[in-house]
């Protein structure tokens, strides 16, 4: 049982607004699929085709979290992320991408050392099932007052690589 509200304490209730998320990519079938697994889990999802698309909406909207490729029309996503950095965007931002792994993992640590709240990367093709618990837990964080990234799943909680031989 929730305490009683006073002027001060207000008691929380659940928002009847739905988060915005910016979806990122150049391949139309998976914006749909990332829109229709947001739609599932109470996000309002807004797609962009390339990042300068992004860049715009940015200015106009306010995005609870953001999804993107790693590479959209052959161009690398890491000055985008300098944006979001100069920004001072704070929100968790998810980062998608088919290919090496090791390159998800390069991009994400750019990411993070950029001080961008970044999740651990989901590679390509995507696990629905993965994604759709991934943007679940950013919304309850998010829900319970917590700015940063979705814990668990947060990039710097990766276990570290051994040491090259």
């Amino acid at each position: 049982m929730l305490p009683p509200s006073s002027p001060l304490q207000p008691t929380p209730i659940p928002s009847p607004w739905r988060r915005g998320m910016l979806v990122l990519d150049d391949e139309a079938a998976v914006r749909r699929t990332i829109c229709a697994i947001a739609d599932r889990a109470g996000w309002a999802a807004i797609t962009a085709t390339s990042f300068v698309d992004a860049e715009t909406l940015l200015g106009v909207e306010n995005f609870g979290s953001i999804v993107t490729d790693i590479t959209i029309a052959h161009a690398p996503v890491e000055d985008f992320l300098r944006t979001l950095a100069e920004i001072g965007y704070t929100a968790p931002v998810l980062l998608t991408g088919a290919g090496d792994a090791s390159r998800l993992g390069a991009v994400a640590d750019f990411a993070y050392d950029l001080g961008l709240n970044t999740c651990f990367p989901i590679a390509k093709p995507l696990a629905l099932a993965t994604l759709a618990s991934r943007l679940a837990r950013i919304d309850s964080r998010i829900e319970r007052g917590f700015a940063g990234c979705c814990f668990r799943d947060c990039h710097w909680r990766k276990v570290p690589l051994p040491p090259a031989a």
